[in-house]
């Protein structure tokens, strides 16, 4: 049977928290054009807004609360070989290949606070600098790399219709969906986790973390993402363990740079 092939763009967009009630103001927060200049590259290359909810920070029982983003826009493309019909099982199987073009990923952030976060030199508190913790490791440049090269990646895999009727063209852009979507949901957990370790070390914002250089450079190492449990097949491994390397390193230290003490 000759293969299939079909080419589409899909948007997929994700927050790291449940949505909430609708911010009490949604404009550009007068902070965002004060910003010392070590902060406008980040709040660039975030997609960065600030806005006063109370009710989603008080939901999430933090003093203030960063919503992160991403959305890929892409062409994907696939094809599928019928490996024929079971009648015990009434089953249909089929191969399905799986590729898409250059992801094109942009990132945003929302960083809400309180109506009563008012202080005299927003970005010298430490609340703020903490949430701007947030927002620099989720526009990690590793991290961000590691996006397209999941998503990129050139699925193969054998799959299953218990159903007396072939499978159509439909039934297998839902599945190959459905296995995308598995994997955003990791990049999701993924980044929630790393924001939460950002919690725990620094109670918060609340305490100064020891050895931040150390503390961020790990956080997207082989060694971060296995503690926060994502899957390192070998290729992925190897691809992670390069983004360590020289000009690699360079890179992130460099990102990161506006967070020293």
């Amino acid at each position: 049977m000759p293969y299939l092939i079909l080419a589409f763009v899909f948007i997929c967009t994700f927050a790291t928290s449940a949505p909430s009630a609708k911010a009490q103001s949604t404009k550009p927060h007068p902070w965002l054009a004060e910003a010392p200049g070590e902060f406008v590259r980040m709040i660039d290359r975030g997609n960065v807004n600030i806005v006063v909810d109370d009710d989603r920070v008080h939901k999430a029982a933090k003093s203030a609360l960063t919503v992160f983003q991403f959305s890929v826009d892409y062409d994907f493309r696939f094809r599928h070989q019928l490996l024929g019909y079971d009648r015990d099982t009434n089953a249909w199987q089929a191969k399905i290949v799986a590729w898409m073009d250059q992801p094109k990923i942009k990132l945003e952030h929302m960083v809400c606070v309180q109506s009563n976060f008012t202080p005299a030199l927003p970005w010298e508190s430490k609340l703020l600098r903490h949430e701007f913790d947030h927002v620099a490791i989720s526009t990690d440049p590793r991290f961000v790399k590691i996006i397209k090269r999941t998503l990129q990646q050139r699925r193969q895999w054998n799959e299953k219709w218990e159903q007396s009727s072939a499978p159509t063209e439909k039934d297998v852009r839902d599945r190959i969906l459905a296995a995308i979507q598995a994997e955003v949901q990791l990049l999701e957990k993924l980044v929630q986790c790393q924001y939460d370790l950002l919690d725990q070390e620094s109670a918060q914002g609340l305490s100064a973390i020891s050895s931040r250089k150390e503390f961020f450079c790990e956080l997207y190492s082989v060694q971060g993402l296995e503690r926060c449990k994502f899957d390192l097949d070998k290729a992925m491994r190897v691809f992670v363990g390069s983004l360590a390397n020289a000009p690699g390193q360079k890179e992130v230290e460099a990102h990161y740079l506006f967070l020293s003490p």
